[in-house]
């Protein structure tokens, strides 16, 4: 008799503790959405545009020296002499692995401004999402929706996020 008490009293904890997490809601934000469309990552947006703007104004000068130097080789390839012509080639060798560490250096920097950027645009966002989350009593907020099989697009918080963030 005790058993059968104790087992029913197991019960009917196991189904108060499943009806209370079953009150709370369940909802999710995309975090693509949230950087593209909030104010401060349109702002974002358009500073990594400028900076790549001026890399690849940087780097267009420095590819048309090259080009330059190359159509002066090729040009002048039967005037010069050897030694001038060995020195000119060795110019142009240098110059273009100067050039393609330079892509490679900018590439990266943009990539890395992209990401702080990013990470910036989220961490502000938080206290957005966690107001929202609190004034709608959502108990979980799903920051990757695709690690999911499907969610209910009535669930998807990032409108309201984007309107707090934004205020």
């Amino acid at each position: 008799m005790k058993k059968f008490i104790v087992v029913i009293g197991s019960f009917l904890l196991m189904a108060i503790s499943v009806s209370s997490y079953a009150a709370d809601k369940v909802g999710y934000i995309n975090l693509q959405r949230l950087v593209n469309e909030s104010e401060m990552g349109k702002a974002a947006k358009n500073d990594l545009m400028k900076l790549r703007s001026e890399k690849e104004s940087s780097l267009k000068a420095k590819l048309k020296a090259l080009t330059d130097l190359k159509a002066e080789i090729d040009e002048k390839d039967s005037v010069m002499s050897q030694d001038e012509k060995r020195e000119k080639t060795q110019t142009l060798n240098r110059l273009y692995k100067e050039y393609q560490r330079d892509v490679a250096d900018a590439k990266e920097e943009i990539v890395n401004d992209d990401r702080e950027l990013v990470a910036s645009i989220l961490q502000k966002a938080d206290g957005s999402l966690k107001k929202v989350a609190k004034k709608k009593k959502y108990g979980i907020i799903i920051k990757d929706p695709n690690a999911i099989g499907y969610l209910d697009p009535e669930v998807d918080i990032t409108d309201d996020v984007l309107k707090e963030l934004n205020k």
